[in-house]
């Protein structure tokens, strides 16, 4: 093997290009400087609103995001106090790390054995399951528990940070995102579960690879696990934990500069985490494409997931903790249980 040939291995190897490059660290920090940058103008556009001032208008102000973000980076980082210094500093990190982490079990296209750059992983990254390799960082037939498991760590670490800033508003703010998290993640895994019920696996590339969207076989699990999402991720009408005019910005109020950046990016990597699962498992992935073609299919369809999610502040008023938490355990927990017997039926009839 040549050395440019290694090279071109080494580079595309997906437990490495996937993690890195795309939808890997790169991707997603480009991809959220858009996220937020659209994020702003939908709701400048929508509530007719002047916004700050801007730089480059030709585009759109978005060189005015750049600046902002090079201005948290560089500005000074506050640390209170009487607190545990690494921990602290610390803490920011792991919220960023395990909101990214269930990214390494999510499969975002499949390798064909031949034809495509990537087909010198197919046997490496082979599933029996669907006698095709599939395109993930880290393979294991079980990937849709692991990804939800992984998923239902992050809240923990939320009140962790909150924990080691020894502020009470923080802790507060950190509670009411456990308790929408508690309330939130049951839909979560129930509709997940209704899916496995429904295709009889564990494992999201066998579902994809059925041929039927999940949306088409229990709509009824998309729309709670649509609804879960949000709140998972602190989107809007469940951006509860941050009210500005209560709590400050919840958890995060004793963060500043750099460290600050890395707690708001957390909620934004998980919204598209939880994007890319939510087209694996209901609006059919990667088909009709495979290899590299079928990834950037998927994450295209994430990204308009993500740009929905985040559309909602726009024009969406936001819950009380009180309204949210009736919504899920009086409204949607029964309809997750719909779900999960409509999931039963289908499986047994239609889906083999």
């Amino acid at each position: 093997m040549s050395v440019l040939s290694a090279l071109q291995y080494y580079f595309f190897y997906p437990s490495f290009f996937l993690t890195v490059i795309f939808p890997g660290l790169i991707f997603t920090l480009i991809f959220l400087l858009i996220t937020i940058w659209f994020e702003r103008k939908a709701a400048a556009i929508v509530q007719l609103r002047y916004g700050p001032y801007y730089a480059s208008k030709r585009l759109g102000g978005l060189l005015q995001l750049f600046a902002d973000a090079i201005k948290f980076v560089f500005s000074e980082i506050i640390i209170p106090n009487g607190v545990n210094q690494t921990l602290y500093a610390l803490s920011p990190i792991l919220v960023l790390i395990f909101a990214f982490l269930p990214m390494a079990l999510l499969p975002i296209s499949t390798i064909p054995s031949q034809g495509s750059i990537l087909s010198v992983y197919h046997n490496i990254f082979y599933d029996s399951q669907i006698h095709q390799g599939v395109l993930v960082p880290y393979f294991i037939e079980y990937n849709l528990i692991g990804i939800i498991a992984l998923e239902s760590l992050y809240p923990i670490l939320v009140i962790f940070l909150a924990w080691n800033t020894n502020n009470r508003f923080a802790v507060v703010g950190s509670i009411r995102e456990a308790y929408l998290s508690v309330s939130y993640d049951v839909l979560i895994i129930i509709s997940t579960l209704a899916l496995a019920l429904e295709y009889h696996t564990l494992d999201v590339a066998k579902i994809v690879t059925s041929g039927i969207p999940g949306f088409i076989a229990n709509p009824i699990a998309a729309f709670v696990f649509l609804v879960a999402m949000l709140i998972g991720s602190s989107r809007f009408p469940f951006e509860i934990v941050e009210a500005e005019t209560e709590l400050v910005i919840g958890p995060y109020t004793e963060y500043s500069g750099f460290l600050f950046v890395l707690t708001m990016a957390g909620s934004y990597v998980a919204n598209l985490v939880y994007a890319i699962l939510f087209v694996d498992l209901f609006l059919g992935g990667w088909l009709p494409f495979s290899g590299f073609a079928g990834a950037v299919f998927t994450v295209f369809k994430a990204a308009i997931v993500v740009f929905f999610s985040v559309f909602l502040r726009a024009v969406y008023g936001r819950y009380r903790i009180d309204q949210a938490l009736r919504g899920s355990w009086k409204y949607f927990f029964p309809l997750a249980l719909a779900s999960l017997i409509l999931g039963v039926v289908v499986g047994y009839l239609w889906i083999r």
